[in-house]
C-alpha cells in the first residue's frame, strides 16, 4: 500500500473507532445537558439577561445577516494562521538551533524568559507604534501569543531524546545533518504538536482581544460591536464561536500531529 493509502485508511479507522467510542458520546451527552440546564434556568428565572438556547436559536439568522458574521470568521482566521504559521516557523527554528547548541542557548535563552511572562496585549501600545496597520498590529499580536509556547515545547521535545541515540548516530558516523533529521526531530515531534495545538488557542484568545481593542472587523470586534449595540444574542454567539474556533483549530493541530507521528498510533 502506498503512504497515502495508509494516511487515507489511517483516519478511516480513527473515525470509525472515534465513532464508537464511549467518550465521544459522552462528550455529546455533557454538551446537551449543558444547553439543558441553561434553557431550564431561563425557564424558572434564574438567567435573566443571557437569552436561552431556544431564543439564541431563533435569533441567530437575523444576527448572522446584521453582522456579516461569516466574513468576521474569514477575517480573524486569517489573522490567526498568519500569525500562527510565523511563530511556528520562528519558533521550530530557533528553538532546533538552540536545542542543537548548548553556548547558544544558554546566551539566548535568558532573554527569551524574561519577554515570555509579558502578556501578548501588553505588546499592544509598542505594536501600534510600530506597525503601520491595525490589521499586522493584530498579525504580530497573534504571533507574539504562539511563538513562546512553540519554542518551549521544541526545547523540551529536543532535550527528550535519549542522548544514548545521538551518541550511537555519532559513533555510526552519521553527521550533524543526519542526526538532526534522524534523530532530534522525529524526537521532538510529539512535543512540537503538543505546542503548536496550544499555541493556536493563545492566538484565538489574543486576536480576539486585540480586535475589541483596535480591529473594525473579525469575530472580536463583532462580539464587542453586539455589547454597544445591546445584542445579547451577538455576544453570546460570538463568544460560542470564538470557542468552536478555538476548539477546531486545536483539533486540527491533533490530527496532523497523529498523522506526522505514525509511531505513537
Amino acid at each position: 500500500m502506498t503512504p497515502l493509502w495508509d494516511t487515507k485508511w489511517f483516519l478511516w479507522e480513527r473515525w470509525s473507532r472515534r465513532l464508537r467510542s464511549a467518550v465521544l458520546w459522552q462528550g455529546l451527552a455533557g454538551i446537551i445537558t449543558f444547553f439543558f440546564v441553561w434553557q431550564v434556568a431561563r425557564w424558572l428565572g434564574w438567567m435573566v439577561i443571557i437569552p436561552s438556547p431556544i431564543e439564541l436559536a431563533g435569533g441567530i439568522p437575523e444576527e448572522i445577516s446584521r453582522t456579516g458574521y461569516w466574513q468576521n470568521w474569514v477575517d480573524s482566521s486569517r489573522r490567526v494562521f498568519a500569525g500562527f504559521a510565523v511563530a511556528a516557523v520562528a519558533g521550530i527554528v530557533i528553538g532546533v538551533v538552540m536545542g542543537m547548541s548548548k553556548g547558544l542557548r544558554a546566551t539566548i535563552f535568558p532573554l527569551f524568559e524574561v519577554m515570555r511572562p509579558i502578556p501578548p496585549l501588553a505588546w499592544l501600545p509598542l505594536a501600534i507604534l510600530f506597525w503601520p496597520s491595525s490589521e499586522l498590529t493584530m498579525i504580530f499580536l497573534t504571533f507574539i501569543g504562539a511563538f513562546f509556547p512553540i519554542l518551549l515545547n521544541v526545547l523540551a521535545g529536543i532535550d527528550k531524546v535519549d542522548p544514548r541515540y545521538r551518541l550511537a548516530a555519532l559513533s555510526l558516523g552519521s553527521s550533524h545533518g543526519a542526526m538532526f533529521r534522524r534523530v532530534l526531530i522525529p524526537g521532538a515531534l510529539p512535543s512540537l504538536f503538543t505546542g503548536l495545538a496550544i499555541a493556536i488557542g493563545i492566538t484565538w484568545e489574543v486576536v480576539i482581544a486585540a480586535e475589541m481593542a483596535s480591529g473594525t472587523n473579525g469575530l472580536g470586534y463583532m462580539t464587542w460591536d453586539s455589547y454597544m449595540t445591546h445584542s445579547m444574542i451577538g455576544i453570546v454567539l460570538g463568544m460560542l464561536s470564538i470557542g468552536i474556533a478555538g476548539m477546531a483549530s486545536s483539533w486540527i493541530m491533533r490530527v496532523v500531529g497523529q498523522v506526522a507521528t505514525p509511531w505513537q498510533r
